[in-house]
């Protein structure tokens, strides 16, 4: 799972600090679906990336776009999950006492793969 974070300049390192490490654990505990082992997610699955934001955004301060596997638990729930991220959020950003504008972005999607073996 990856999850991309696009912050604007005004945004603390303290709060990213924060979000680096609480993330992973947050996504990990809101996504883990019922489905076999497929479906399980841990912290050390998610990568995370951080981008600074372009001067002429004019988006949220903090925008958190989560690429995940698709499957029916995750689907059906994807407004509900993504509301749930964004609710453990919100108190890692209050602590540190700055006020900045969260959006979540949530992308279910079916992953394929391909491979060539050699012989």
């Amino acid at each position: 799972m990856n999850a991309t974070i696009i912050h604007k300049q005004s945004v603390k390192s303290s709060v990213l600090d924060e979000l680096a490490k609480q993330l992973p654990t947050i996504i990990a505990e809101v996504m883990q679906v019922p489905g076999g082992h497929l479906a399980m997610l841990l912290p050390k699955q998610v990568s995370l990336e951080f981008t600074l934001a372009s001067p002429r955004d004019v988006g949220s301060d903090i925008r958190i776009i989560l690429f995940a596997r698709s499957n029916d638990p995750r689907t059906a729930t994807a407004n509900d999950r993504a509301e749930s991220i964004l609710e453990k959020v919100i108190p890692l950003i209050d602590k540190s006492d700055e006020k900045c504008s969260v959006d979540i972005r949530l992308y279910l999607m079916e992953i394929a793969t391909a491979e060539r073996l050699l012989g």
